[in-house]
């Protein structure tokens, strides 16, 4: 009897003890380090350009800081000579993979843009959930502008035409026999004349 009572105390200090947490009854933790919202920043490295025929092709690199993991939304907007030519929006994911440096190709249809210099504005911004900026930067760049026509790209030598008359070149030893051969030709002809 003794027995069974001790088993069935133990059972229910087990049940007791496995039972599943609940949102009332949650361990109580603190928390050792509040959790900071670092300031985000976007840094644009670098504005590379890539003239072609009737094309540009622009390379915007840029950074996320303090970590890319922070960020999911990014505005890029791009602006030639002050006209804003479009807008993209960048989602980047929180990700260990990504690298520090990010690029963002852009191609440009140039037909019938004068040559010259040119000015390229690229802004990039996050925008935050009311609408408000958290973070923005601006990149200027100056470039001067030549087309590359395709007739550019070709080696520039002279094409021979046809010649006309019949060319030979002459050894030396063959010299004499040619003089001899226009000798008689000559008097033929002339004999021929007299003869009319």
């Amino acid at each position: 009897m003794m027995k069974k009572q001790r088993l069935r105390e133990k059972t229910q200090a087990d049940v007791k003890k496995s039972k599943q947490t609940t949102f009332d009854r949650l361990p109580k933790q603190k928390s050792t380090h509040p959790i900071k919202n670092p300031e985000k920043q976007i840094l644009i490295a670098q504005l590379k350009h890539t003239i072609k025929e009737e094309e540009l092709e622009l390379l915007v690199i840029f950074q996320l800081l303090p970590t890319q993991k922070v960020f999911s939304n990014v505005m890029l907007e791009i602006f030639f000579d002050d006209n804003k030519l479009n807008t993209y929006l960048i989602n980047i994911p929180p990700s260990q993979l990504l690298s520090n440096e990010l690029e963002f190709p852009i191609k440009m249809d140039m037909k019938n843009i004068q040559p010259g210099e040119h000015a390229i504005k690229v802004e990039m911004t996050e925008p935050g959930s009311t609408g408000k900026k958290l973070t923005n930067t601006t990149q200027y760049s100056i470039i001067q502008y030549t087309p590359v026509r395709r007739q550019d790209r070709y080696v520039k030598v002279p094409i021979v035409q046809k010649i006309e008359g019949a060319f030979r070149i002459i050894l030396p030893h063959e010299k004499e026999l040619y003089q001899k051969l226009q000798k008689s030709r000559d008097q033929e002809l002339k004999s021929k004349k007299e003869q009319w």
